[in-house]
């Protein structure tokens, strides 16, 4: 789909100073592209047709818990000293426990994911 501004050129062909530009000294309505972003403008009496974005209430509730998982991370000490006690704790008295398949896990997690990085960006 291709969407194009008033003057029928394609959205990725307007120069960049040119965009969000009324062709009317009149109000315009902005026409909003594919990745919801301002792509350019129309005149009312223009005839070109307007598109309309609803954003459900399921997908503002993400975004409102997106953020606010957000502002808690980084909130969040980089290291929990609580968690580095308590396993500080368990290695004096004794107790701590390796998991060497949780280790294992990790290690192929971490794996996959820097292969799948350097695969995606060439």
């Amino acid at each position: 789909m291709s969407v194009k501004n008033v003057t029928g050129q394609a959205a990725n062909q307007i120069p960049a100073n040119k965009i969000g530009e009324s062709s009317g000294a009149k109000a315009s309505k902005q026409v909003v592209g594919p990745s919801n972003g301002i792509v350019g403008a129309q005149s009312p009496n223009s005839g070109a047709k307007s598109v309309d974005v609803n954003v459900s209430d399921k997908a503002k509730t993400r975004a409102a818990e997106q953020k606010l998982a957000k502002e808690i991370a980084m909130k969040s000490p980089e290291v929990r000293e609580d968690k580095v006690a308590a396993i500080k704790a368990q290695i004096d008295a004794g107790t701590y426990k390796v998991d060497s398949q949780k280790i294992a896990d990790g290690m192929m997690r971490e794996a996959v994911m820097e292969h799948l990085t350097k695969e995606g960006s060439n």
